[in-house]
């Protein structure tokens, strides 16, 4: 299994806020033993054992001893990016939290969200197939993040009522708890760390929801999901089996695995542990060898689609908007030749 790692962006976020403290980027690094915030880093990415470090080492600089919630609750680092934009166009709150699910890896790649819809609620947990909690620091920094960026985008305790729940015992005080969650409950020594939603606040939206700009988002996520998996010697691998046998028609799952000298629940059950599924790297494949024809070679468009498994034209087609947003031709137009230039 992949080591444990969190977007740049949520390390970088501890800098920042301790410079806002008037704490120089220096004096974190001193006290981690590295040269600058950038050392460590894995493929634009950072180790948790780094990142739980950097907390420690924060809180040790600051006497600050529930400085994660401190810093979610001043929304470090900034709520942008792909999560705030499908917060914002999402139809209502039941398929954000789907999309969520999805591609939470981007943020933190060794927690799953498990939803489960009961009577009353919609229960979100975390779950950590590393068999690893997380230290107090890095889950109190993600939930008071979490709860401060709803409560921007008007998902409020009023319109969206939840309970928090968090496995560890309280160790910050009453006051600074009801000034990062409000009069939102926080149950401390619970079996489990995740929140509930209540069921009538699952189709509540924010007044802004686009459908266009959702489905846009959720491809912009999907195609950052797979880029942080490039790296990833078992991503790679399938993706060269895929590509070699594509000429020959759809490579199956279970022809991949084969061909790598596996069973076929052994490899998908790889593919899971890195968040992964095998249709989403079979597209991908699919869009690199199509975009490198239409780019660089004059093969007509029909012989691309059928190239890569289409048997029609207009499949193809629909498929290509999907990937990029524009038809084979006019992606074709503005990317002239290899043999031209």
């Amino acid at each position: 299994m992949p080591a444990p790692t969190v977007a740049f962006e949520l390390y970088d976020a501890i800098y920042r806020y301790l410079e806002q403290q008037g704490i120089a980027e220096s004096a974190l690094c001193a006290a981690l033993g590295i040269r600058s915030r950038r050392d460590g880093m894995i493929h634009e990415r950072v180790p948790l054992n780094l990142f739980e470090q950097a907390f420690v080492a924060a809180e040790e600089l600051t006497g600050d001893s529930v400085i994660g919630l401190r810093m979610g609750q001043a929304g470090f680092p900034p709520p942008d990016g792909v999560f705030r934009a499908l917060s914002i166009a999402g139809p209502n709150v039941r398929e954000i939290m789907a999309a969520f699910t999805r591609y939470f890896p981007l943020a933190y790649d060794f927690i799953n969200l498990d939803l489960r819809s009961e009577d009353d609620a919609l229960k979100v947990r975390l779950r950590y197939p590393h068999r690893r909690r997380p230290h107090r620091h890095v889950l109190e920094h993600l939930l008071a993040g979490w709860y401060m960026a709803a409560n921007q985008l008007t998902f409020d305790e009023l319109r969206v009522p939840r309970v928090v729940y968090v496995q560890h015992l309280q160790l910050c005080p009453d006051d600074v708890l009801a000034d990062v969650f409000h009069s939102t409950p926080v149950r401390f020594g619970q079996a489990e760390d995740g929140f509930d939603v209540k069921v009538e606040s699952l189709d509540y939206h924010t007044g802004q929801t686009d459908e266009d700009a959702f489905r846009l988002s959720e491809r912009k996520a999907e195609d950052l999901l797979l880029r942080l998996r490039a790296n990833d010697r078992i991503a790679r691998e399938i993706s060269t089996h895929v590509e070699a046998m594509l000429e020959e028609g759809l490579p199956t799952l279970e022809a991949v695995a084969r061909r790598m000298n596996c069973s076929g629940r052994t490899l998908q059950r790889r593919l899971a542990e890195r968040h992964l599924n095998y249709q989403m790297l079979l597209d991908r494949v699919r869009q690199d060898v199509a975009v490198e024809l239409l780019a660089n070679t004059s093969l007509p468009i029909t012989r691309i689609a059928e190239r890569i498994g289409f048997t029609d034209d207009s499949t193809f087609h629909r498929a290509f908007k999907r990937w990029t947003g524009e038809s084979p031709g006019a992606y074709r137009l503005h990317a002239p030749l290899a043999a031209e230039q």
